[in-house]
């Protein structure tokens, strides 16, 4: 399943449980994965890319890069948090070949995660996008 549709599909899933009051349901899933904000973070350095291909959506959660997500749907300062997704490789980046699928408000996208706040390379806590 693809990352977009299931975000999309949970979304629409979370908008219809507080409307009908229900007390649960079902979390769409992307592999063996809920998918939904694993772990929340914020980047050390400005003007972040929040990249993505609204085109090809396809090709930037294949292989994140600043090819193949070239639209910047948003950018992240130092202190803003966000919530992590899901993970991917992708361009190495600085010697981080690892991107992140992020969400902050309504701006959903992927950052390198050279970026983020963290000493890892690869988010712990944060499964692979589609695993």
């Amino acid at each position: 399943m693809k990352i977009r549709t299931a975000l999309a599909g949970m979304i629409a899933a979370t908008a219809l449980v507080a409307t009908a009051g229900a007390a649960s349901a079902a979390v769409p899933h992307t592999g063996n994965q809920a998918l939904g904000p694993a772990a929340t973070f914020t980047v050390w350095a400005t003007d972040v890319n929040v990249r993505d291909n609204p085109g090809n959506p396809g090709l930037c959660d294949g292989f994140p890069s600043t090819a193949n997500c070239p639209a910047v749907a948003g950018k992240l300062q130092p202190g803003q948090p966000f919530d992590a997704i899901c993970q991917n490789d992708g361009q190495t980046i600085s010697g981080n070949p690892w991107w992140v699928y992020i969400q902050r408000g309504d701006t959903r996208g992927y950052i390198a995660s050279y970026y983020v706040d963290n000493a890892s390379n690869q988010l712990p806590g944060v499964p692979v996008c589609g695993a």
